[in-house]
C-alpha cells in the first residue's frame, strides 16, 4: 500500500465519519464512528496503514502542539528528504489537515443547533467553541485536552485502542484549570463523561489499559492530583473501561497508595499494581536506555511498551502444549478435546483453536527415562526446540516490518511521532526509539505441578510405569480414577511448597534464558515474559495432564496458581511467586491475587499491607482482586440480576455476565 492509496482511503475514511453532537455532556464525536463499510482488518484500520492499537500514541506530544502545530511541523520544507520519506511527511500532514476539517464540521453542527435550540445554546456554544478552537491551536484548557483526546483515539482504530500515561500527558492543562477556573469535582465529571463514551464504545477487551503514578524520564515521581482523580473517578463511574493501572516506586506518594487500596476493594478487579523497582532495572539490562524504560506503560493488556517511544508486537509460546508435545514425542494426546472455544465473551462465535507450536519434533522416549532429571532433560529438550522455532518466527516479522518495502504505518500514529514529523522516518522502520518485540510464556506453575506429578507417581513412589501414565491420559481417567484423584491431591504451585515453587522457578529462568540468549539477525533484544493471555484457549486443546486435570480442565493465567489448587492463603501464593526471578521475565510477569470478600474478614489496611508485600518480595507485576464468591455464583445463575458486577479476566476488566462460561469458572477458581 503506498502513500497515494493511504491518503484516498484515509479521505473515504473521514467522509464516511458521523457527526456526533452529544445531546448532554461537552464532549462532541461518535462513539460508532462508520457509516458505511471500509475495507479493514485487525492491523490494517480502514486501509489506512498499520497500527495494531496495543501500544498508546504521544498523547502529550498531542496536547503541546495541537492538531495545527502537528499539520505545520510535517508542512515544512522537505530539505536533505528523500522523494519517500517527504511523500510520507506530506501524507502525515494531509491526513491531519482532513481531520481538522472533521473536528470544524462537529464545531458547525453544535453551533447550528444552538441557534435553532435556545434553552441549549449555552451548552452547544461550549462544544462548538471547544471544536473549533481545537482546529486554530493547541488545547488551552482540560476540557479541550480531553475533548482532542477523544477524537484522535476515536478516529485511530476502528475497535478501540491502549491509553497510556494520561496523568503525565493532560496534567499540565488540568493544572492550569484546577482550581483556578473549574474546581476539582467539575473535573471529575469531565473524566466520568470520558469514561462513559469509552464504555459506550465497547466493554471487556478493549485494550483501553490507562497508567498512572510511576516516574518521569529523570527519575523522579510524576504522581500528581490528576493521577488521584482519575482513580476517583474510575471508582466513581459505572462502566468498566478504561482499565486503570498503577505504578508504585519507593518515593511514591502515601496517597496513590491509598487509591489503590480503594480501588481494589471496590470488587471490580481494577487498579493493576506495577512495582518499578522490580521493573525498571531489567528492562535496563536488556538494553531499554534508562529513560525510556522509566517511561514505561502497559499496552492493550499487561505487556509493557515504552509510552511514546515504541509500539509492541508479542508471540505466545504454549508451555502445557510443549509438556503434551514431549510426552508424546512430539505429537499430540491422541485424545485432545480440540474443544470450541470463545475468546472471552459469551456473545463472540466458537471456533476451534489451532497451536502455532511446530509439532513432529521428537525430543526422546519417556519411557526410555530412568529417573526424574533424564524426563527432564527431555521435556527441556521440547521447551527449547519450541522456544527457537517461536524466536525464528519473531526474527522473520522483524524483517518484514522493517522491510523498505514494508507496510506503511498509519498516518495518525506516525503524526505522533516527533521523528517523523522531523524527518518523514516512518515509525517502524526507525521513528520509535524501541523495538518492541517479545516472546511470551505463562502457565509454567501448571507445567510445573505436572512435572511434579510425573516425579512423584513414575520415580519416587513409582505408583505408575511412565507407559501406564500415558495410557491413563490418553484415556482421560477414565478407567484410572484412582490415579487421578492422588495426582490431584499432591502439592500444587501456590502453597509455599519448594518442590512445586522450585520447579516453576527453574522453568521461568530457562524460559528467560532461552530468549536473552538469541541473537537476533537485525540486532533486536526480544523481550522475554511469563504471560500468556489465551490460557483458556490454550485449555481448550490439551488432554489430560499428570497433575491430575483433565481434558479441556482450566489451566492458570500467567505466573498464577491452577485455579482451585491455592489453598493455604495469600501470603502462601506469594511466598510461592517469589521463588522465581519474575524480573527477568521484564514483558510483562504478573501474578493474579483474588481475595474473597468475607464479611469484616477484609479492609482497606489489610490491602494495603498486601500491596507492600508483593513489592517487597519482588514481584514485577500484580493484579490483586476482591470478589464475593456467592455474588458470582449467583451471577451465573441470574445474569440479569448482576449486569454491572465487573471483574478482572487478563489484561483487562468485563461485566461477569458477558464471559465465556469457562472463564466465568476460571475467575471463581482464583478465588483463595
Amino acid at each position: 500500500m503506498n502513500t497515494g492509496e493511504i491518503l484516498e482511503n484515509f479521505t473515504r475514511m473521514i467522509s464516511g465519519m458521523e457527526v456526533s453532537v452529544p445531546e448532554e455532556g461537552i464532549l462532541a464525536g461518535p462513539v460508532r464512528p462508520i457509516r458505511h463499510a471500509m475495507a479493514s482488518s485487525r492491523f490494517v484500520n480502514y486501509g489506512i496503514g498499520w497500527d495494531n492499537a496495543h501500544f498508546p500514541l504521544d498523547y502529550g506530544l498531542l496536547m503541546r502542539e495541537g492538531i495545527p502545530g502537528i499539520i505545520r511541523r510535517a508542512s515544512r520544507p522537505a530539505e536533505n528528504l528523500s522523494r519517500e520519506a517527504a511523500e510520507y511527511r506530506r501524507l502525515v500532514a494531509d491526513c491531519w489537515r482532513l481531520i481538522s476539517g472533521y473536528i470544524r464540521r462537529h464545531a458547525d453542527a453544535a453551533e447550528e443547533l444552538a441557534s435553532s435550540c435556545p434553552e441549549d445554546a449555552a451548552r452547544l456554544e461550549r462544544i462548538s467553541r471547544n471544536c473549533r478552537s481545537l482546529t486554530e491551536r493547541p488545547p488551552e484548557s482540560f476540557e479541550e485536552g480531553l475533548q482532542l483526546f477523544w477524537f484522535i483515539w476515536r478516529l485511530r482504530a476502528y475497535y478501540t485502542s491502549s491509553i497510556g500515561r494520561m496523568d503525565r500527558h493532560l496534567y499540565p492543562l488540568y493544572a492550569r484549570d484546577v482550581p483556578d477556573r473549574i474546581s476539582r469535582e467539575e473535573a471529575c465529571g469531565l473524566l466520568i463523561e470520558l469514561f462513559g463514551l469509552l464504555t459506550a464504545v465497547h466493554s471487556g477487551d478493549t485494550l483501553m489499559n490507562l497508567m498512572v503514578g510511576g516516574t518521569d524520564e529523570e527519575g523522579r515521581d510524576s504522581t500528581n492530583d490528576l493521577s488521584l482523580l482519575i482513580i476517583e473517578a474510575s471508582i466513581r463511574a459505572p462502566g468498566s473501561e478504561p482499565h486503570i493501572n498503577i505504578r508504585l516506586h519507593e518515593n511514591s506518594p502515601e496517597s496513590l497508595r491509598d487509591a489503590a487500596a480503594r480501588m481494589i476493594a471496590d470488587c471490580r478487579g481494577q487498579g493493576v499494581l506495577y512495582y518499578d523497582r522490580n521493573i525498571i532495572p531489567d528492562l535496563v539490562r536488556r538494553g531499554i536506555p534508562v529513560e525510556y524504560a522509566r517511561s514505561y506503560a502497559n499496552d492493550g493488556c499487561t505487556e509493557l511498551t515504552f509510552d511514546r517511544h515504541s509500539a509492541i508486537w508479542f508471540w505466545q509460546m504454549e508451555s502445557m502444549k510443549t509438556l503434551e508435545l514431549a510426552l508424546f514425542r512430539g505429537t499430540e494426546n491422541p485424545a485432545a478435546p480440540h474443544s470450541e472455544y470463545r475468546k472471552w465473551a459469551a456473545w463472540q462465535p466458537a471456533r476451534l483453536f489451532e497451536s502455532k507450536l511446530r509439532f513432529g519434533f521428537d525430543s526422546g522416549d519417556p519411557c526410555d527415562c530412568e529417573s526424574f532429571e533424564s524426563f527432564l532433560q527431555l521435556f527441556l529438550r521440547q521447551f527449547r526446540y519450541q522456544i527457537r522455532c517461536m524466536l525464528e518466527e519473531i526474527s522473520r516479522e522483524i524483517i518484514r516490518n522493517e522491510a523498505p518495502d514494508g507496510p506503511l504505518t498509519s498516518p495518525i500514529a506516525a503524526g505522533l511521532v516527533e521523528k517523523t514529523l522531523d524527518t518523514g522516518t516512518d515509525p517502524m522502520r526507525g521513528g520509535w526509539e524501541v523495538r518492541n518485540y517479545q516472546l511470551l510464556s505463562g502457565s509454567l506453575p501448571t507445567t510445573a505441578d505436572c512435572l511434579y506429578g510425573i516425579r512423584r507417581a513414575v520415580f519416587d513412589e513409582q505408583r505408575c510405569t511412565m507407559a501406564e501414565l500415558l495410557e491413563a491420559l490418553q484415556g482421560n481417567f477414565e478407567d484410572d480414577e484412582p490415579l487421578r484423584a492422588w495426582l490431584k491431591q499432591l502439592p500444587k504451585f501456590g502453597n509455599d511448597c519448594d518442590e512445586t515453587d522450585f520447579l516453576a522457578a527453574m522453568l521461568a529462568d530457562e524460559f528467560c534464558t532461552c530468549v536473552e540468549e538469541y541473537e537476533d539477525p537485525s540486532g533486536v533484544m526480544i523481550l522475554p515474559g511469563i504471560y500468556n493471555i489465551d490460557f483458556n484457549m490454550f485449555a481448550s486443546v490439551l488432554g489430560a495432564s499428570p497433575d491430575g486435570r483433565k481434558a479441556g480442565d482450566p489451566i492458570c493465567a500467567h505466573f498464577s496458581p491452577t485455579p482451585g489448587c491455592a489453598v493455604s492463603g495469600p501470603t502462601a501464593v506469594i511466598a510461592s511467586a517469589s521463588k522465581a526471578a519474575l524480573h527477568r521475565g521484564c514483558a510483562s510477569s504478573p501474578l493474579y491475587l483474588s481475595l474473597p470478600r468475607a464479611m469484616g474478614a477484609l479492609d482497606l489496611q489489610h490491602i494495603r499491607t498486601l500491596i507492600d508485600i508483593c513489592g517487597e518480595a519482588g514481584l514485577p507485576i500484580v493484579s490483586l482482586s476482591v470478589y464475593n464468591r456467592e455474588l458470582l455464583e449467583d451471577a451465573r445463575v441470574h445474569p440479569e440480576k448482576h449486569g454491572d458486577l465487573i471483574v478482572r479476566v487478563w489484561g483487562f476488566n468485563a461485566r461477569f455476565v458477558d464471559l465465556d462460561a469457562n472463564l466465568q469458572d476460571h475467575i471463581i477458581g482464583r478465588i483463595l
